[in-house]
Formats: structure tokens, C-alpha cells, sequence
């Protein structure tokens, strides 16, 4: 072979190794998306694979429908294929069963049915935010459907799939606004602002700064979005600002408007004239209250008048004196009260002095009233009252005063609104009129707050689609507004709309009460303890089609047939419906991933076709008739046992330094073939050695231990170990050489049984002979190696031969020995030319 010849050779030897091997099944097979050797089929054509349905950025949390084909090829409508994904996961969906997916959910391939097609669709469920990009792999292969992986073609692919992350776009806040824009010292100053988020984030971690006087307050001296009246004080400027946040970003800070907190008038309640019906004789003497939120310094003047006229007399004095008054005449008094910013005026009602008064019928309230008489916490309250005056007069003033279980609150209205009450409070509200003159006696009238019944909502049939042996049950939001503890709810049950009134109250129904295509009905009333929901749900499901199920007893995982009288495997499969259908099923048997259709519907397997290290799959298909068929599978490996070593001496004669010829032709392998023997052990000098093959051959001296392992096709292996003992076999001893008259004589002792002696010289047999002596007639003078071997029944002993080195040769011959000087040189010639010709020839090899 030339030397380009043996290049190309291992080149191709080389790239056949690098093909990456697989296991290639008409099932399919998971997590191989880099390809198979087994299947490689370089001379087949070409074929191409691809996935579509794959977005070029996924959503989180999103269900794609993903395809894959292969096209090209070989031709045929025969495939299969492999895909393994390292994000998010796979599912089957619906279809026609031809892709299956690991229990992992993260590789998928074909199915037996599905080995029919070049295309296969599955589901892809993306992972939940912040997963990265995904990576499918895939393997794609064309078959010729032969039933064998020779002439098919695959191809692989990889695709990756990033994530779409959407920028996050931060929030905003407007409208910001704080209130009342004319607060006083007595005022809770309120912050507003309308927050919104492009993204629908929600708000989360928004700041609110406050400002006194242009001064930001230290975190923490304002919660909320209230300044209580205590932390404010007259002349303050007061403002906030709002920096929204959505949790990630914080959005454009935003000002509010300022307030100062302006002056709080004086408080001053309408002075009176004391007597209230005087005479002549009765100095006059004005009486009033005041008071300042501010604590500002009040200035009070006092102004009376008489007949309407004002007496300058008098202002200021908090009495006019009975000497300044006659009768008939007609006072008033007028109190001011100044803080130095606002002015508060009272006047008194006028007096008559020395007149007689008509006494006066103060008002009456009457069917004072709160509706509605049985409040819950979602009513409202309602006061009303009728008022009557016997004298005719009009009310001029009212004052209603509402108390929660007798304490006092700020309310002061006829309406309370539903959101200030809660359960058992008891409410009363206190009521008089003025005409002016009198005021009436105060008349109440009180409410209790009762039990809010209870809301239920999003009542849900569990599980949702349900089949003849599922049980019923249900789940459902409970809410109240009191925060009542849940109660047991009172639950009616109908089965196609008839109460089953054996399951009242019953939160469950027993799978054994329902068959399929029965219409069920749950309605269901809250309940908070007191009292129940005022409306019920009601939730119905269809009892669907149960899927039927098989089972295999005592299905063996792993099964051997070496040493046991088992003829084969029997399988009894068990089917079962919960709604008692007729079970069809198909039986298949795959060994190695490809179907041995002589097994079809078989449920005995005979021992002859199993192998060891074999696997085989049994599958089942079956189907009620209403649904989809299903498949189960087992699995099934043949166990490989153990070869079984033996080491067999094949030399009779155990001799030191002899060559000793051992074999393994004993050892065996019940369910396979050895295919490798390996043998160890240690020279003359003790050094490690090892070989081989079934028979070797081994020099060694004294007492050895001979090691074997042997291994099988499928690589299990055995080792056994033997040893040997070795004793001095026959020498040649006393070897002479001895020159005589051009001749070499040689001569030599031997001490073993009958043998025959191969005569080597410069280390090339140039004969033998049964004898002690032999005579040799070298045409070449100089110096001369001479060995004799010693050979006994075929074996040539090694250390019991014997060598002369460089003895000197002597050619030199009487010239009657016929031999001429010119003989002599025709016969170097021709050795010459010899010698040259063997050369040529050894180069041209090379050359080759």
C-alpha cells in the first residue's frame, strides 16, 4: 500500500469513530438531540430539520405549539426524532399520540405511532420570568422504514429562544393635591394624588416628603397622607411632594400646592342681658363666653344700644347702671371680640324693661326616627324628627349629637355614613330645637348595629372536569364584612335536577354515587354563624367518560434464562373502568426499540428470543371506545451473565527459562461469546507482564501466578488465577569449535532425553542434526557466532542451548582443494552484484 493509500485509510477510520452514537428506536428515545451513530448512514442523502412555532422572544409563563420537521433525505414518509430543551417545559397536548415526553418534561420524541411521520407538534410551556434564554436541541432523522438503521439519515439543529423582558416604565403621579386650601390650626391637613403605571404595576414604595416652612420634616414625622392638627400652627407654610414608585422605578417627583394655615377666628357665644325681664329699679349686666384656637390675645368691646341707638355712654362697661334706664325702653348689647386679624359680633336678644313677657312655648320634637330600624354595617344612617312650636314661632337653630355605645363622637348630621359602624355597636342620637327663644328638651332615639350576612362568590366544581371515579367537591371565596369566622355552610346537592336530599350539608360526593353523563348540581348558602348568605350559588359539572387503566402483576424489570428451567415470560394483564366499559387493547413487543410483530398481542415470550444485555419494552394499547387510546409501557432488561475464566497449561514440560505455552480454550460464556482474553503475570526478573489472546506463550522462572480475565460481547468480564511451578530442564554444555582444514568442527555435551539440535550461526539456521557434533564449511573467514539449540517435541528450549561467540574462522585450504585466486575473485563478484540487487529490491519496497 503506498503511504497516501494508508493516510486516507485512517482518515476515514478516524472520522467513522467521531460519529456520536446513540441508541436509535421506532419508539423514539429522550435526550439524544446531538444525533446517532447507529443511524448515521453517511452515504444516504442529506436530510434537514427544523422547529417552527417558536417565538423570537418568549413571554413568561406562555404556551406555544411547537412543530418539527424533517425534510429531504432519505425517501419514504418514515422518521423519528429527539429535541431536549434546558428552559421551561414540554407537554403532548392533543393530537394523534405520535410524541411522547419524559416525566422531566424537558425532552421529547416520537412515538411508535409517530415513527410514521416527518413532522410532530407538542407543546412548550416558557419558563416564569427571569429564566434566559432557552436552548432547543434537536434531532432529526429520515428513515427508509426497512426495520433496520441501515440507509437512513439524520441531521441536527440548535435554536435558541431569548427572553422578552419589557423595559419597565416607571410611574407617575398627578393630581397632587393637599387640602383644605384654607386650613386652620383646628384643621387635619389631607394629601391627594392620582397614581397610574403604564406597565399596571402597582404602587409600591412611594415617597412622601413633607415641608414646614420650606424645611423637609425627618422621615417618620408624618405617616401617612395626614398632618394632624396638633403638628400645625398658625402662619405655617405647609406643602409635600410625591415621588411614585411601582417597586423598580420611581417616577418624576411631583409638588403639591402650599397652605398656610391661616387665623382661626375668636369663638364667642351670643351674650345676654341679665335680668332677662327687668324693672326700672335693675341694673343691666351683659354675660358671654369667648375663647381662641390660636391662643392669640383677644380684644373684647362692648357696645349697648337703646331703642336701636347706640350709647357711647356705655361702651365697653359690662353694666348699665338701673338709672340710665325708664320703662318702656328697649335694650340690646353687642360683644366684639378681636384677635388682632378677625372680628367676631354677637348681638343679645332685646329686652323690654318693666315689660311684661308672655311666657314662651319652647318647640317640641316629635317621631324622632333612625332608619333603616335593623341596620347592618352596609346601611347607612338616617335621622329624621318632626319638630312642632305651640306658639307658631319658627326653629331657628338645631343640634343633634350622636353617641356610639354612650360615648360622645364628632358627628353631627342626620347621616352616618357605613363605613363609621360596626357589629353590636348601639348608636343613639340626641336632638333639640330652638325658636329662638327656648330651646326644646333634648329627645333621642337609638339604633344596634346587626350582623352583615355573609357573601360567597367563585364557587368551583373540584376537580373541575370530573370522571366516574372522582369524588365532588367544591371550593368557594367567603367574605364579611363583620370578619366573621366561616360557619358550616348549608349545601343541597341535585343529580340531574333532583335533590339528593341523603347529601345535605355534605361537602363531598362519594365517587361511588356518580356514573357518567349524570348532570350534578351544587347550591351552596354562606354562613357566618349568625346567619346565612342571602343569595346561594349554584355550580353544576357532567360526570365525563373515566379512562380505563392496565396493570401488570409481578412485571419483571430485569429476567435472565441462564441456570432456570423458565421457558419463557408470561404476562396476565389487568384492565379496569370505573364505568365498566369494554376494554380494547393491542399488545407489542419492542426489543431494542424496534417491534417484533411475530409477538403481536402475545402474552407469553419464549426464552429463545430474548438475548442477554437486550432491552425489551412491552406496550400496551388500549381504549373504552370514548376516548383517545392510551399507552403503558414496561421495561425489560435481559441480564448478561458473567463469563467464566479457565486456565489451561498446555506445555507438559514446566521448565525455568523455557518457553511455557498456556491457554483459556476452557473458558466459556452460557449466554454470549468471550471476546477478549487478558492475561498478566511476571517475568524471569520479576518485571510485570501481560498479553493477549486464547493462547500465549511465556518464559518464567520458579514459582509464578498466572492471572486471566476474559470478557464477554457485552463487556462483563471474569478473572481467574493459576500457579506454576518451574524445575531445571536439559542443557547443552561443554559446546567447542575447532578449525579443521577450512571446516569448523563443534562438539557438545547434553544431559536431557533424546533430542535434535538446530546449528545456528551469525544467528541463521544452517541446519540440524540428532548428534553431538556437527561440521560446518563457512565460505567467510573471521570472526563467527555458533548456537545449538536444543528441540524436544517440537520446542526449541531457550535456556538449555548454548553459544560460542567470536570465534575466529579460517578458511585458508590446500590449492589442491581445486579453488584458484581467479576463481576466487569471479565468486566475490558475484556476491557483489548480489548483494547490490537485494538492495535495489529493498528500496523500490520502500518506495511502494
Amino acid at each position: 500500500m503506498s503511504q497516501r493509500g494508508v493516510i486516507v485509510a485512517v482518515t476515514l477510520a478516524t472520522l467513522l469513530l467521531l460519529v456520536p452514537a446513540i441508541q436509535g428506536y421506532s419508539g423514539g428515545v429522550y435526550n439524544q438531540a446531538s444525533g446517532c451513530g447507529c443511524h448515521s448512514g453517511s452515504t444516504a442523502p442529506a436530510a434537514t430539520v427544523s422547529i417552527s412555532g417558536l417565538p423570537t422572544s418568549y413571554d413568561a409563563n406562555n404556551l406555544y405549539q411547537v412543530t418539527v420537521s424533517v425534510s429531504g433525505g432519505v425517501a419514504g414518509s418514515s422518521g423519528g426524532f429527539s429535541l431536549e430543551v434546558d428552559k421551561g417545559t414540554l407537554s403532548t397536548g392533543i393530537g394523534i399520540m405520535a410524541v411522547k415526553v419524559n416525566s422531566q418534561g424537558n425532552s421529547a420524541t416520537h412515538t411508535i405511532t409517530g415513527s410514521s411521520y416527518r413532522s410532530w407538534s407538542f407543546e412548550w410551556t416558557s419558563p416564569p420570568a427571569g429564566g434566559g434564554t432557552a436552548n432547543f436541541e434537536v434531532a432529526g432523522m429520515t428513515t427508509n422504514g426497512n426495520g433496520n438503521n441501515n440507509g437512513d439519515r439524520w441531521v441536527t439543529d440548535l435554536v435558541q429562544v431569548p427572553e422578552n423582558i419589557p423595559p419597565n416604565n416607571p410611574p407617575s403621579a398627578s393630581n397632587v393635591l393637599l387640602s383644605p386650601s384654607n386650613a386652620k390650626t383646628t384643621d387635619s391637613l389631607t394629601l391627594s394624588y392620582s397614581y397610574s403605571d403604564s406597565d399596571n404595576d402597582p404602587e409600591s414604595g412611594s415617597e412622601i416628603t413633607w415641608y414646614r416652612d420650606s424645611q423637609a420634616l425627618p422621615s417618620g414625622t408624618i405617616t401617612g397622607l395626614t398632618v394632624p392638627p396638633s403638628q400645625t400652627t398658625k402662619g405655617q407654610d405647609w406643602y409635600a411632594t410625591v415621588r411614585p414608585s411601582d417597586g423598580a422605578d420611581y417616577g418624576t417627583l411631583q409638588t403639591s400646592n402650599t397652605v398656610t394655615i391661616q387665623n382661626t377666628p375668636p369663638t364667642l357665644n351670643a351674650p345676654a342681658i341679665n335680668p332677662s325681664t327687668p324693672d326700672e329699679s335693675e341694673d343691666l349686666t351683659v354675660s358671654y363666653s369667648v375663647s381662641d384656637d390660636d391662643q392669640d390675645s383677644l380684644t373684647i368691646e362692648i357696645h349697648w344700644y337703646l331703642d336701636g341707638v347706640l350709647v357711647t355712654e356705655f361702651n365697653n362697661d359690662t353694666t348699665v347702671p338701673s338709672i340710665a334706664t325708664r320703662e318702656g325702653d328697649e335694650w340690646r348689647v353687642e360683644v366684639t371680640a378681636s384677635d388682632g386679624e378677625d372680628i367676631e359680633s354677637r348681638s343679645s336678644q332685646i329686652i323690654t324693661i318693666g315689660q311684661v313677657i308672655q311666657p314662651n312655648n319652647p318647640p317640641e320634637i316629635t317621631s324622632p326616627v333612625i332608619s333603616p330600624s335593623l341596620p347592618t354595617t352596609l346601611s347607612d344612617l338616617f335621622l329624621t324628627y318632626n319638630t312642632q312650636d305651640l306658639d307658631g314661632d319658627q326653629i331657628i337653630a338645631t343640634e343633634i349629637e350622636w353617641r356610639v355605645d354612650d360615648a360622645l363622637t364628632g358627628q353631627s348630621s342626620t347621616i352616618i355614613q357605613s363605613s363609621l359602624t360596626e357589629k353590636d355597636q348601639i348608636w343613639s342620637a340626641k336632638i333639640r330645637v330652638s325658636d329662638g327663644i327656648d330651646w326644646s328638651a333634648w329627645s333621642s332615639v337609638d339604633v344596634t348595629i346587626m350582623n352583615s350576612a355573609p357573601v360567597i362568590s367563585n364557587l368551583q366544581f373540584v376537580p373541575a372536569i370530573s370522571y366516574t371515579n372522582d369524588s365532588l367537591s367544591f371550593t368557594y371565596t367567603y367574605s364579611d364584612l363583620d370578619d366573621d369566622v366561616m360557619a358550616p355552610p348549608t349545601i343541597n346537592w341535585y343529580k340531574d335536577g333532583v335533590e339528593q336530599t341523603d347529601l345535605a350539608n355534605q361537602n363531598t360526593v362519594p365517587a361511588s354515587l356518580t356514573t357518567k353523563g349524570e348532570n350534578w348540581t351544587v347550591s351552596v348558602y354562606g354562613n357566618d354563624g349568625i346567619q346565612l348568605s342571602i343569595e346561594s350559588l349554584e355550580s353544576s359539572v357532567i360526570i365525563q367518560n373515566s379512562m380505563p387503566s392496565v396493570t401488570i402483576e409481578e412485571m419483571p424489570t430485569n429476567i435472565s434464562f441462564v441456570d432456570n428451567k423458565a421457558s419463557g415470560l408470561t404476562i396476565l394483564p389487568e384492565f379496569t373502568d370505573a364505568d365498566n366499559d369494554q376494554i380494547n387493547f393491542q399488545i407489542s413487543w419492542l426489543r431494542n426499540g424496534f417491534r417484533e410483530g411475530s409477538l403481536d398481542n402475545s402474552t407469553f415470550v419464549a426464552a429463545q428470543y430474548f438475548g442477554a444485555g437486550q432491552s425489551w419494552t412491552c406496550q400496551i394499547t388500549f381504549d373504552d371506545g370514548e376516548v383517545s387510546p392510551q399507552v403503558e409501557t414496561w421495561q425489560i432488561n435481559v441480564d448478561n451473565a458473567e463469563p467464566v475464566a479457565n486456565i489451561n497449561i498446555e506445555s507438559a514440560n514446566l521448565w525455568s527459562g523455557e518457553s511455557i505455552v498456556i491457554n483459556a480454550t476452557q473458558s466459556y460464556d452460557l449466554d454470549g461469546i468471550i471476546s477478549n482474553y487478558y492475561w498478566q503475570w511476571n517475568d524471569n526478573f520479576g518485571n510485570p507482564m501481560s498479553s493477549e489472546g486464547e493462547i500465549i506463550s511465556i518464559i518464567t522462572t520458579g514459582t509464578t501466578s498466572i492471572s486471566l480475565t476474559v470478557e464477554d460481547d457485552l463487556g462483563s468480564t471474569a478473572t481467574t488465577t493459576q500457579s506454576i511451578q518451574t524445575t531445571q530442564g536439559p542443557t547443552i554444555s561443554a559446546l567447542v569449535a575447532q578449525n579443521d582444514d577450512g571446516d569448523v568442527d563443534l562438539t557438545w555435551q547434553w544431559d536431557g532425553e533424546s533430542a535434535t539440535f538446530l546449528i545456528i550461526r551469525n544467528n541463521f539456521q544452517i541446519d540440524e542434526t540428532d548428534e553431538f557434533k556437527f561440521s560446518d564449511s563457512p565460505i567467510v573467514a573471521g570472526s563467527t557466532d555458533y548456537t545449538v539449540i536444543p528441540v524436544i517435541d517440537g520446542q526449541q528450549l531457550v535456556a538449555g542451548s548454548m553459544t560460542i561467540s567470536n570465534f575466529e574462522v579460517d578458511t585458508t585450504t590446500e590449492s589442491a582443494s581445486g579453488l584458484s585466486e581467479t576463481g576466487g575473485l569471479y565468486l566475490g563478484l558475484l556476491f557483489l552484484a548480489v548483494s547490490i540487487l537485494i538492495t535495489a529490491l529493498g528500496l523500490l519496497q520502500r518506495r511502494d
